[in-house]
């Protein structure tokens, strides 16, 4: 279940993020889903011991 708290001063209420250009200019292709990255940055903050 997502407790969905207020909106916190600084919070972006909407974005729209386009990487086209990026792809073009830098060759930029992502390839891993923000799940994993997010799962794997995780672990690897807290394997440094920054709580």
């Amino acid at each position: 279940m997502l407790n969905r708290l207020p909106d916190q001063p600084g919070d972006v209420p909407i974005t729209y993020a386009d990487i086209t250009r990026a792809n073009a200019d830098l060759g930029y292709a992502p390839r891993t889903p923000i799940e994993d990255g997010v799962t794997k940055f995780v672990a690897w903050y807290r394997a440094r011991g920054m709580r």
